[in-house]
């Protein structure tokens, strides 16, 4: 019970972390909320440009806010509206740690937890290059 009042909580974040993304093109806004292991949570928001390749990801946003303050190790993400993270968000994230859990809030409320390991089984990281 502790835990899905806390990835409600995430959850909650990332929608604030949404309303304040800039998305001028795509019109849809999108922020991340990221949960250190510690309880801290980093949020992101979406940051479009006309250059579109120099948009950034509400995940990536969050994970470069948590590592700028020295943050290594997470224990979930949540992202709104609800999706699963990017590819490349995917090998960022699995950059600190294969286990985190991405939660993801239904139509309906409920909250899903996937653990990023099913969504990169295959994950190349750093004990990939020993």
């Amino acid at each position: 019970m502790e835990r899905l009042a806390e990835y409600k909580a995430l959850v909650d974040c990332a929608k604030q972390a949404a309303e304040a993304a800039y998305a001028p093109y795509s019109k849809t806004a999108q922020g991340a909320a990221l949960l250190s292991a510690d309880g801290k949570i980093f949020k992101g928001s979406k940051m479009e440009c006309a250059a579109f390749g120099g948009a950034v990801g509400a995940e990536t946003a969050a994970l470069t806010a948590a590592i700028s303050e020295g943050v290594r190790k997470f224990k979930a993400i949540a992202i709104h509206p609800s999706a699963y993270p990017s590819g490349a968000s995917r090998q960022m994230l699995a950059e600190f740690g294969i286990n985190l859990d991405v939660v993801v809030e239904k139509a309906d409320g409920r909250l899903e937890v996937i653990n990023l390991k099913e969504l990169l089984p295959l994950h190349f990281g750093p004990d990939n290059l020993s």
